[in-house]
């Protein structure tokens, strides 16, 4: 008698080996996503770090309108070289809300997740919740609507 493994053996291991090696790729898939969008929380609360150092050196927050413009203001200040950029190569947005044409007094720093709504982070962080319609009403937001950080827009929203 000859010692060794059938055809049909060999083919059930790997079909066992197959099913096995798929549902670790999907799981794989999903935490790739979850590391890019707890990645991008942590650029939002970086960047809202340097805004705080820009407060304290200015008293008030910068009015620029796009990310780099941003980013352009806080080297300029000496406070950071660079901002984040999202790993999968969207833009994070910027918005400062200026109280009737003042200095501005809050922002709002917003990042697309690629994550459901049920399974991402909290979709708000803020100091106050209301500072979002308040500017808005008020007419302080340049090209904002409070919408954009809904949990049906998957977009994370951090408010100060």
């Amino acid at each position: 008698m000859k010692k060794g493994f059938t055809l049909i053996e060999m083919a059930v291991v790997l079909l066992v080996i197959g099913i096995l090696a798929g549902i670790v790729l999907r799981n794989i898939g999903g935490q790739s996503a979850m590391a890019r969008d707890t990645r991008r929380l942590g650029d939002l609360r970086n960047t809202a770090n340097y805004l705080a150092t820009y407060l304290a050196k200015f008293g008030y927050f910068p009015t620029s309108s796009t990310w780099e413009e941003l980013e352009t203001t806080l080297r300029n200040a000496q406070i950071t070289d660079r901002l984040p950029r999202d790993p999968s190569g969207r833009s994070y947005d910027y918005w400062a809300c200026t109280d009737n044409g003042q200095d501005a007094n809050h922002f709002v720093l917003r990042a697309a997740l690629e994550q459901t709504a049920s399974s991402a982070p909290r979709l708000w962080e803020t100091a106050a919740s209301s500072v979002l319609w308040q500017c808005w009403i008020s007419g302080g937001w340049n090209n904002f609507d409070p919408n954009n950080c809904s949990p049906a827009s998957r977009n994370y929203c951090l408010i100060q």
